[in-house]
């Protein structure tokens, strides 16, 4: 059924008739966490309580719509397909690519594991799409919740630890998947490299994650040509303020595509074994 939930989504977003669906879908839950946003936060213990506050009411509700539909097979996937079409963004990511209107824009990559990847891997995860959508409502709510700056400093470490606690596993998972869609030697070198920096935080997964598609396409190689603007000093600070050609984008896509085609084959078998 998941496998048949893909096929559909996929077909839906090559002919664009998903959108407005997505848009008042993201509408809705932003009106829902502004609901609980409007108190004012005085202390860390009160923002990680927001947390709790907005993601138990939707669990409630989808393991109670499960409950409901549970005897009626037809009924139940086709909720399941219409929760997985809004939380479950396939192909979002490569649009994305396409029209990335600089150098510099490689959002990309981070539309990749957070729209598509880290709730796929949740909705498989989690029943009745309850691991999808509360991750993305907590994505969500902790990027309405960064640009509130009332503490800075509260703010950024335990939105940025949330945000670790809801990625790590998925992003664990993406990096392997990279490294097999890619030079599996090199990658896993600098997977298991990074393990001695470890640190709980998003941004170290986010920097990780952006580093090792570099290292999946074997960025040495470009740095002969002559429209190739590299800088160790860039590479250490920032993904996003970094220079690549057209076909250094292409190269990351494609890796990106296979992990993900890699992923989901590796689904269909786990699928496929369990009804045996």
């Amino acid at each position: 059924m998941l496998i048949l939930s893909i096929l559909i989504t996929v077909i839906l977003e090559q002919l664009k008739a998903v959108l407005g669906l997505r848009n008042k879908f993201a509408s809705l839950m932003q009106r829902y966490i502004n609901f609980f946003t409007a108190i004012p936060i005085r202390n860390q213990r009160q923002l990680r309580l927001m947390y709790l506050y907005v993601s138990v009411p939707i669990i409630l509700l989808l393991v109670a719509l499960k409950f409901l539909l549970i005897k009626s097979h037809i009924l139940n996937f086709l909720v399941n397909l219409f929760l997985f079409i809004l939380s479950v963004h396939i192909l979002t990511w490569k649009e994305e690519a396409k029209n990335a209107n600089s150098a510099s824009d490689r959002s990309f990559v981070s539309t990749y594991a957070n729209k598509f990847f880290a709730p796929l891997f949740w909705y498989i995860v989690l029943p009745g799409a309850i691991g999808s959508i509360c991750y993305l409502v907590i994505m969500q709510l902790s990027v309405l919740l960064k640009s509130k700056n009332v503490d800075l400093e509260i703010y950024n470490v335990v939105v940025d630890k949330m945000l670790f606690y809801i990625n790590i596993i998925p992003y664990i998972v993406l990096f392997v998947f990279i490294a097999l869609a890619s030079h599996f030697e090199e990658s896993m070198y600098f997977i298991l490299d990074k393990k001695a920096q470890f640190h709980k935080s998003f941004f170290f997964l986010e920097n990780m994650l952006n580093e090792l598609v570099l290292v999946a396409i074997n960025k040495e190689r470009f740095k002969i040509h002559e429209n190739f603007k590299y800088d160790q000093e860039i590479e250490a600070s920032s993904f996003s303020s970094q220079r690549y050609t057209p076909e250094i984008t292409a190269y990351i896509v494609a890796t990106l595509y296979r992990a993900g085609i890699f992923f989901i084959v590796l689904i269909m078998f786990l699928a496929i074994a369990k009804m045996f």
